[in-house]
């Protein structure tokens, strides 16, 4: 009974992952903030492209279930490698293209930013005297 909920989650998945591939806005502000006003809706392509492989790969181990009972040691594999396959061109364009390979935000806190915009004054502020 567990293939129906699953196969339902991965169908949602990939709706959610192909509607952010091809209408940016879907994503929302998540990650506006981590990466480059230029790249973010390159961001938002490789992200739903994430959501749509991992949903459509969530649907067929649901599906297989269905129709075959598949052993545990199967679905760990497939779970593993699926994702991992299906995560790899979003690290990978997060490398290239932002400097970093974590795609999700890295949140910092209101100290740490606010010290770093003080110093990058300063340095302006030195520039500008020179």
């Amino acid at each position: 009974m567990f293939f129906g909920f699953q196969l339902t989650c991965g169908l949602m998945l990939v709706f959610y992952g192909y509607s952010v591939m091809k209408n940016p806005r879907v994503w929302g502000d998540q990650g506006r903030q981590a990466v480059k006003a230029e790249n973010f809706p390159e961001y938002c392509r490789q992200n739903g492209l994430f959501f749509l492989k991992a949903g459509f790969l969530m649907a067929l181990i649901g599906a297989l279930d269905a129709l075959f009972t598949l052993s545990a040691m199967l679905y760990a594999l497939l779970y593993l490698f699926g994702l991992a396959f299906a995560f790899y061109p979003l690290v990978k364009w997060c490398r290239e293209n932002e400097g970093f390979s974590w795609p999700w935000p890295h949140v910092k806190s209101e100290k740490k930013r606010i010290k770093e915009l003080r110093q990058e004054q300063e340095r302006q502020e030195e520039q500008d005297k020179r």
